[in-house]
């Protein structure tokens, strides 16, 4: 199966969870993040704002609960002129904009450099238990962790976590996931 067919796979059974199943689902998720010892160390996390009308991992929630903890939380911003994502610290949910694609983004950009990253949580469409992951096809995620050197762990649905996930030179893997069963490290450095 090509990336093409899977995404749109993918995109397909995503969109059949129910609403209730999703918030309940994610929620889960979110448990497993904040009980973990790499949330618990990490200081500055850098997390996207979920598109819940395509049933991404909600992270709404989440980041509300980070800032509670008193974490610096960063967002990617889309720079659609360089295809590259800029990274924004998010004090609130409340000062957000809705970019071309229908993401939601900082209105006021505070620029952060990605070295005082503690933990990055990527948005997904599947992956494998190797790291691999499958995003919406236009790179911006694999630039970024190709910089990127904290720990990455995608947020993402257990049926989703498949076999095989087929990789291109460009693609850079994931340190692990988070799903409702808990954390799965791809790379042992991180365990």
């Amino acid at each position: 199966m090509t990336k093409k067919e899977l995404r749109t796979q993918l995109l397909d059974k995503r969109k059949a969870i129910t609403l209730k199943d999703w918030e309940n689902r994610s929620k889960r998720i979110h448990r497993h993040i904040l009980k973990s010892e790499i949330y618990q160390k990490s200081e500055t996390i850098h997390i996207y704002l979920s598109m819940n009308d395509r049933k991404e991992v909600d992270t709404i929630d989440l980041i509300n609960r980070m800032l509670e903890d008193r974490k610096t939380i960063v967002v990617p911003v889309t720079d659609f002129k360089t295809t590259t994502l800029r990274h924004s610290e998010l004090q609130s949910l409340t000062d957000l904009e809705t970019n071309k694609w229908g993401v939601k983004e900082p209105a006021k950009l505070k620029e952060i450099s990605t070295d005082q990253l503690d933990l990055v949580l990527v948005p997904l469409l599947g992956a494998d238990k190797k790291g691999n992951r499958l995003g919406y096809g236009k790179g911006f995620y694999d630039r970024f962790l190709e910089m990127n050197s904290s720990p990455s762990f995608g947020l993402i649905f257990d049926e989703f976590i498949t076999d095989f996930i087929p990789t291109e030179i460009h693609d850079v893997p994931l340190d692990g996931l988070i799903s409702e069963s808990g954390l799965i490290y791809c790379n042992k450095g991180y365990q």
